[in-house]
């Protein structure tokens, strides 16, 4: 038997979407701003905030049934 994921388990899920979102949002605007090297620098860490999320999302849901 598994248990629901609890609130902290839940919160630390939301900050990783939270910050694949805002990572992305800022590559937009440095890439708006023609800063090219600074929107590379951003564009590798939303890659790692996805992975950071799957991986989170993978690990939790081994762990815990899915909600609903």
């Amino acid at each position: 038997w598994r248990k629901p994921m609890d609130k902290k388990q839940r919160a630390a899920l939301n900050m990783a979407k939270f910050i694949k979102g805002q990572s992305l949002e800022l590559l937009g605007r440095l890439e708006d701003l023609e800063m090219d090297e600074r929107a590379e620098q951003c564009e590798r860490l939303h890659e790692q905030a996805e992975a950071l999320l799957e991986g989170l999302s993978q690990e939790l849901s081994k762990k815990h049934p899915p909600l609903g």
